[in-house]
């Protein structure tokens, strides 16, 4: 029973002999133990120092001369522009203002002979101009509304026998009452057959020719039985005349999409943008 006593006593010693000062660990590293990536502590995130780019201070118009100035290409003469306007602006000295004011006044030379060369060039090539369907005066401006009207409701009244309408309506559609005085004036004054469709009553017909809304309007080529929507609501007289003698130029075979906007009075000028589609022009 004597032995357990010295024994703990012993092992006391040697627990307090190995924890001296001499080797005792330094207490702070018991204090800040719980520190760390263990304890998802993260260590700040070192930023990269980027350096700051500096900027072309050493542009000098001087290296120039005028002639390299004006044959410059113009992307590279307005990059030099921008640079001289930002050394100029960074330091607005009397050198520095004053070559970019130099550079502006070469700008606007260009610009004059480029609107003088071009103006030149008009005036001796029409062909590349618009005047000759789109005139600038009040008299032809006239006259070309003039050709308009008499080009559009001469090939609608030559029309009449090769060319149908169709109008789809419904019973309660209100819009459908303000199409139809619109529609019978157009047949008092051109004498086109116009057909009345209701889709309540004749739903196999709005399934054929795709209705899907009214009032409704199509136009029916005799000849070939093929049809073209002409609008979709009510349409004025206006429009329903320009979109019919479009139409029926196409479904001829007159223009092409391509040409939808174009007078017959226009074709082989200006306004036709299939002039010289399929011919070998030389550029000049």
């Amino acid at each position: 029973m004597a032995v357990f006593p010295v024994f703990a006593n012993q092992t006391r010693k040697s627990i307090q002999n190995s924890l001296s000062p001499k080797k005792r660990p330094d207490s702070a590293f018991y204090e800040d133990k719980k520190h760390g990536w263990y304890w998802y502590e993260i260590e700040p995130e070192q930023l990269e120092k980027k350096e700051i780019p500096k900027s072309d201070r050493s542009v000098n118009l001087k290296a120039y001369t005028y002639d390299d100035l004006w044959n410059m290409y113009p992307d590279d003469f307005q990059e030099l522009v921008e640079l001289i306007k930002k050394k100029a602006v960074q330091y607005p000295t009397k050198d520095n203002v004053k070559d970019f004011m130099f550079l502006q006044d070469i700008a606007r030379r260009k610009a004059v002979a480029f609107a003088g060369v071009f103006t030149y060039v008009a005036q001796n090539s029409h062909e590349l101009t618009t005047k000759d369907v789109y005139p600038i005066t009040k008299p032809g401006q006239r006259a070309r509304v003039s050709n308009i009207m008499q080009e559009k409701n001469g090939t609608i009244m030559a029309s009449k026998k090769d060319f149908a309408l169709i109008m789809f309506f419904s019973e309660d559609c209100s819009y459908c009452q303000a199409q139809l005085p619109i529609l019978q004036y157009f047949t008092e004054n051109f004498q086109w057959p116009v057909r009345m469709v209701n889709i309540d009553t004749n739903p196999a017909a709005a399934d054929r020719f795709n209705i899907s809304i009214t009032p409704q309007v199509i136009l029916v080529y005799k000849k070939t039985g093929d049809y073209m929507p002409i609008s979709s609501g009510v349409i004025s007289l206006s429009e329903l005349k320009t979109k019919l003698y479009r139409s029926i130029k196409l479904m001829r075979g007159e223009i092409t999409p391509q040409q939808w906007f174009l007078y017959e009075f226009e074709k082989n000028k200006s306004a036709d943008p299939l002039k010289y589609v399929g011919q070998n022009v030389q550029i000049k």
